[in-house]
């Protein structure tokens, strides 16, 4: 029920979901995931790091290996990076993918989530040759979510860092659609926002008056959800546009 409100933007309510769980389990990683990314994605940074430690820790408890724990730990710290600018934990964040990647009975969703956190990590460090690894392994699994990030979003950053502006277009146009028919509106926010980024590198004919739409409904909902760290981010690229 937490990670439903969540997805669909309802913060409120994903937060008194994840509190009434981790009352009676507060160790349960799924829980802890999703509070984890709720504060971060909603500006509660210092609590969202108080949840982190909790997951981190709760990934030191059991044996390496293709667990929840490990997976959701690779997916979360390079997700916060995306959404705070910093590049911390990386190496955790990797060496937990590598765990589930290297484990011949990972489950196929542990394993989308190894792979999303090792393309996230491309994406932040502008790794092209990484990108493109990571792109062939998970574009034969377009229109699903890896938790709260869509697989076609993340195929069009990683066209992106590729410098594959058409292909990036045309995933970034297939996550903007998937996200509203499912009604992910904070998903939707991110992918408008990191779609504004393909056009305008792209610079041809209604290229920028295309980068600020999407910036526009990207604040829109992103401020009526409650989004603070992204609509700090696109409030300067808006102000970098108008520069």
């Amino acid at each position: 029920n937490g990670i439903v409100a969540m997805m669909g933007g309802d913060f409120q309510a994903a937060r008194d979901f994840s509190g009434r769980g981790l009352s009676v389990m507060p160790s349960h990683s799924v829980l802890l995931s999703c509070r984890t990314a709720l504060e971060y994605h909603s500006g509660g940074l210092d609590e969202g790091a108080v949840y982190l430690e909790r997951l981190l820790e709760a990934m030191r408890l059991v044996p390496p290996g293709p667990t929840f724990e490990y997976a959701a730990v690779a997916k979360q710290l390079p997700e916060i990076a995306l959404v705070t600018g910093t590049a911390d934990h990386f190496e955790v964040a990797e060496s937990a993918a590598d765990v589930v990647l290297s484990s011949p009975s990972a489950g196929l969703a542990l394993i989308m989530w190894a792979r999303a956190s090792l393309a996230m990590v491309a994406v932040h460090r502008g790794d092209a040759l990484a990108a493109e690894e990571q792109r062939a392994a998970i574009e034969s699994r377009p229109g699903i979510m890896l938790m709260f990030t869509s697989c076609d979003r993340l195929l069009g950053l990683l066209s992106l860092t590729i410098g594959d502006l058409d292909q990036a277009m045309a995933y970034f146009e297939d996550a903007v659609t998937f996200c509203r028919k499912a009604g992910y509106r904070p998903e939707l926010a991110w992918t408008c926002r990191d779609f504004a980024d393909a056009p305008l590198e792209r610079d041809g004919e209604g290229d920028g008056e295309k980068a600020v739409q999407l910036l526009d409904e990207s604040l829109a909902i992103s401020s009526e959800v409650g989004m603070r760290p992204l609509m700090e981010r696109v409030l300067s690229r808006r102000e970098i546009l108008k520069a």
